[in-house]
This record gives C-alpha cells, structure tokens and sequence, in this order.
C-alpha cells in the first residue's frame, strides 16, 4: 500500500475513533448535562461552524448572535430571555437533536425583574442604588439580572482609590475575597457615576480576566464581566485582584455596598501631592433613600484617608472629600 494511502487511511480511522468518542460524550451530556457541554458537543458533532449556525438560526426566525452561541457554549452566559429559549428550541432541530434535550438542560427560568430571588443580607438593588432601572439595563445587555452581582459574596472587601493631581479619581484598585453562592465562572462588578463617559479601562487583573463591559448611558451605569481563571462550585472562595482605570473621574466620593458576608472592608483613598483636600468624611447609610451618618476622618502622613471596618453593618458606605 502507498504511504501516501496508508497515511490517509490512518487518519480516517483517526478522525472516526474522534467522532464516535465525540458522540459517545454527547449521549451523556444531554443525559446528565450540563447544558453548555451538551451544545458545544453537539456543534462540535455537526460540524458546522458559528457563522452557518447564525444564518440558520437567523433562516429560522430564531436569530442569535455570534456572541451569545460562544458564551451559551463555554458556560459564560444562559439563554434565559424568551427569544434566545427560542432560538435553543431551534438548535435541536439544526443539529438533528432529540426535542427539549437541550432545553431541558436548563432547567426552570430562573426569576427576573424585581429582586424576586433575594439573597438573606444583600441589599435589593432598590435600596442599595439610585436609578436601579438603569442597573437592570446594563445588566439585561450580560443576559443576566441584579441579583446576578451576588452569585459571588464578598468576604472581605479593600479598596484603594488614587486621586491625582488634577483632583480627578485616575485609579481604583480592588482586592477582593469571594466566596460562591453557586456554581459560576464570572464575577459581575457594577459602577455609578453622573460623569462616566466611554468603557472602563482594567490594565491588570489577577485570579480572572476581563470579559464583556455593557453601559446605561442614561443612568451612568457600567457593568463589568471578570471571567474567573476556574470556575467554582457553590461553597468555594477565590481571590481577585483587578485595576480599574475610570477615566480620570471628577466625582469627589467613592461609595461600596456592603451585605453580611462581609467580614472585613478597607476603602483607602490616597491623594497626590498638591491634593490634599480641606476635608475628608466618611459616611453609612442602610439604603439610597435615608441620609448618611458622617464622621470626620484623618488624612496622614502618606495623604492617605482610611475607612475600615471588621464585622460591617450591612449598608452603604462612603468617603467624601472636597477642597473648599
């Protein structure tokens, strides 16, 4: 027999021992799921590439972006919305699978809207933000919902924000303890701000990497997408650390949300020479809609002003600066 023969009857051999493997894994995903393993067997076993699977689906009615069948497949989103279960119901019958078999995968539509799935400690999206409509928004934009920012709990919590020369918040460092309330691979990290303008910048990141990024313009609000380095089961902690760059904020405040998890919080904010403000207070409030308890605070040596708390009340936690 030719080499050139026997090379190529290897390599069918090969390619059939890799497809029936692929199928055999399949059969078990749609069995036992979980439902992104049991697309992406079932894309990887049709052969057909994203771009054939989006002109079918957009062919059928159904469309479905790109994007959203690579985030269905890798486990980074869920199709939840009623057009995107639609368009699930017609990848069963473009990759030639069982009815329901992957949208039985799914399970129940988990709740929107609201706060209908309330976390014991963590404050609804109404109490702990002005214009929760425009959180909702940006977060719908992430295929997912306000209660999502808690699929992580924070354990302990320590900010630092740079404010330079220009009197602008240039940098937001974060250091984050986390502990998952289910079984995830993202964290969702929301920002407010009347004067944000154009995508947060993040140059550095450790224990994830940056995701997707969705805006409410309106409303001043940004959602961030941290795609873990592994993903946890419920129960597991990780650590992340990440730079934010705003954009050179003028907003004179930086404000965290705090719920009961939390067992230590630090927000640090360091001024560049030539900056030290007139004043610094730190403030606490249970909800957006009650004033703030304010409390002067020392800025030292290092032009640095400290707020820290071990064991925090749950609540809404603030230092605030000014140069008049």
């Amino acid at each position: 027999m030719p080499t050139t023969q026997a090379t190529t009857t290897r390599k069918a051999t090969n390619r059939n021992t890799t497809d029936r493997a692929t199928k055999a894994r399949l059969t078990a995903a749609l069995h036992n799921g979980p439902f992104s393993l049991a697309l992406r067997l079932a894309v990887k076993s049709s052969g057909l590439s994203l771009d054939r699977l989006q002109a079918r689906l957009h062919a059928r009615g159904t469309p479905a972006s790109k994007t959203a069948l690579s985030y269905w497949q890798h486990g980074h989103t869920r199709p939840e919305r009623p057009e995107s279960l639609r368009a699930v119901t017609s990848l069963e019958h473009i990759l030639n699978l069982p009815p329901d078999s992957l949208t039985s995968l799914l399970g129940p539509r988990r709740p929107r809207g609201r706060w209908l799935r309330h976390h014991a400690g963590v404050l609804p999206a109404d109490r702990a933000w002005a214009r929760p409509d425009g959180l909702a928004r940006a977060l719908d934009r992430l295929d997912a919902r306000p209660e999502s920012l808690h699929d992580l709990s924070r354990v302990g919590t320590h900010l630092t924000v740079s404010v330079d020369a220009s009197r602008r918040i240039a940098e937001i460092a974060y250091h984050q303890l986390l502990r998952a309330e289910r079984d995830t691979d993202r964290y969702l990290v929301a920002f407010r701000s009347d004067h944000a303008h154009g995508p947060l910048h993040i140059p550095e990141s450790r224990g994830c990497r940056v995701g997707r990024q969705r805006a409410d313009d309106t409303t001043g609000f940004r959602v961030l997408e941290l795609l873990l380095d592994r993903p946890l089961r419920a129960g597991e902690l990780t650590v992340l650390d990440y730079t934010v760059l705003p954009g050179g904020l003028p907003d004179a405040e930086q404000t965290i949300r705090v719920g009961e998890a939390v067992r230590d919080l630090s927000l640090q904010v360091q001024f560049a020479p030539g900056a030290l403000p007139a004043r610094v207070v730190r403030g606490y409030r249970r909800s957006v809609s009650e004033p703030d308890t304010v409390a002067e605070l020392w800025v030292g040596a290092s032009r640095t002003a400290q707020l820290t708390e071990v064991d925090p009340v749950p609540g809404i936690y603030r230092v605030r600066w000014d140069w008049d």
